[in-house]
């Protein structure tokens, strides 16, 4: 299981990577996802690499969705292009969203029986698609569900439900057909990444943490720096920080 750093007693470095990282995710079977301009590199536990992909001709990759260990999903933005690879960081399918109907792809998130939600920013919906890219659900247009122009950041779907950050707002959560289900207000909300147990939020007055089911996200104690990002993997006892693009393993002390 994946959670926030709240408090956590560290033995000794175990890891510090030399390049700098542009950011980083951890799959829900402990794998380590680095990724800078160009270069995805998947990593075991020890920080070791185990395989490297990168893909030059579609731009510089936007984001990174490794919720579904199997399937990890690269988006580029300024071409409209979803690269789907396997476990090994082998291209599967190149999906060019701009010539699917959608009609100015913004954000994607992967989800389950091999389909993904588009977040389209010209038609200000978001679509779930399978790969053949037929629509099996929309949330229709954003505006009239939620009341406000959304400023959208990041999207996940965790436990078959969409979750969209919005700047302007906080979390809109949906269930699987489009339907809105919960509003969660969050101030001056800039970047979110969901994990299997709960939701990261970065915010102007520091980080948070919201567990799946609560009514609201919890602030995180971070040692101070607004900048660093924490992350622990309960499962293999390791913490991650990551600051000013070094990103560093720690192993964590037995109870």
């Amino acid at each position: 299981m994946i959670s926030i750093l709240l408090f956590c007693s560290i033995q000794a470095l175990t890891f510090a990577w030399e390049q700098d990282v542009k950011y980083f995710r951890v799959d829900d079977l402990g794998y380590v996802y680095t990724l800078d301009n160009s270069t995805l590199v998947k990593h075991d536990v020890a920080g070791d690499t185990l395989f490297v992909f990168s893909q030059m001709n579609v731009g510089a990759p936007s984001q990174l969705d490794v919720s579904n260990p199997l399937r990890p999903m690269l988006f580029y933005r300024e071409t409209g292009s979803l690269l789907l690879l396997d476990n090994t960081l082998s291209e599967q399918r190149m999906l060019r969203l701009w010539e699917t109907g959608v009609g100015l792809p913004e954000w994607v998130a992967s989800g389950v029986n091999q389909e993904f939600w588009v977040y389209d920013a010209l038609s200000k919906e978001v679509l779930r698609v399978n790969e053949r890219m037929a629509v099996q659900a929309r949330t229709g247009y954003l505006p009239a569900s939620t009341g406000r122009e959304p400023k959208v950041i990041g999207m996940a779907e965790r436990h078959e439900q969409l979750i969209l950050a919005d700047a302007s707002y906080g979390l809109w959560v949906f269930d699987r057909f489009g339907s809105l289900t919960k509003r969660i207000p969050v101030d001056n909300l800039t970047y979110m990444r969901a994990h299997a147990s709960g939701v990261y939020l970065q915010t102007d007055h520091g980080p948070m943490w919201y567990n799946y089911g609560d009514i609201e996200p919890q602030v995180i104690e971070n040692k101070g720096e607004s900048n660093l990002e924490t992350l622990t993997d309960q499962q293999n006892r390791r913490s991650f920080y990551l600051s000013e693009g070094k990103l560093e393993i720690v192993a964590q002390n037995a109870e």
